[in-house]
């Protein structure tokens, strides 16, 4: 793993702990937890589960962050960056549109592992998307999903972008296909597949805080660690 790296998320990290957003749990053992990823149907509130559960368990949560660092260690403008996130575009309108050549397109994948995996080393971390679950290699890492009926999500969407439901519905299926090619095309996976995943939580049945305690439950089953809220 890159120095560079390493440096990027540690002064990300010293800068939450200053802020005391993070408080740095630690198992018995003075071990970091091993972190946990989100995937999500797109308006499922997976996000939002995520940054409730980072600032109630302590854990850093990684989202757009995963972006940024990828743009320090490129050299890249993170604007530009996320025309590749989680959504392949084809060669030739790379080409006509000049967005990034694949060989950038290359080394924003393996950024994009080895940004992953510094993360992974470190602990104590909620990693939202980016296929995270696929790039993860320890065997204690805790995968989750998050889904919801396509109704329920329209309306979620609807309302928080004040648009029409047939346009909230066409983003739906539009983000939910960029989010399945991104994996199929760069690690050859299903994002619809349950095995890959510890835990599917249906957050239309549940709160925010009811999905806390049943992720913290399977968690603990999983790695054998107990998860406090901070």
């Amino acid at each position: 793993m890159t120095k560079v790296l390493h440096k990027i998320i540690e002064e990300q990290i010293k800068t939450w702990e200053a802020d005391n957003i993070l408080k740095t749990p630690r198992t018995p053992k003075g071990n970091p937890f091993p972190v946990i990823t989100i995937s999500r149907e797109f308006g499922a509130l997976g996000a939002a589960l995520a940054k409730y559960m980072g600032a109630r368990l302590g854990f850093c949560t990684w989202d757009k962050e995963i972006l940024q660092a990828i743009a320090d260690k490129l050299g890249s403008d993170k604007k530009y960056l996320e025309t590749l996130d989680e959504n392949r575009r084809e060669t030739i309108e790379d080409v006509v549109v000049g967005f990034l050549k694949s060989s950038t397109n290359t080394g924003y994948i393996r950024t994009l592992n080895q940004v992953v995996r510094t993360l992974e080393e470190h602990g104590n971390a909620i990693i939202v998307g980016r296929a995270a679950n696929y790039i993860c290699t320890d065997p204690k890492a805790f995968h989750l999903r998050v889904v919801s009926p396509l109704s329920v999500r329209t309306r979620h969407i609807a309302e928080q972008q004040s648009i029409s439901k047939t346009e909230a519905q066409a983003l739906i299926t539009k983000k939910d296909q960029e989010r399945a090619g991104f994996s199929h095309h760069h690690f050859k996976k299903d994002v619809a597949n349950a095995a890959d995943y510890d835990l599917i939580l249906n957050s239309s049945v549940y709160t925010l805080d009811e999905m806390m305690e049943i992720v913290m439950l399977a968690y603990e089953k999983k790695t054998g660690l107990k998860l406090r809220l901070q």
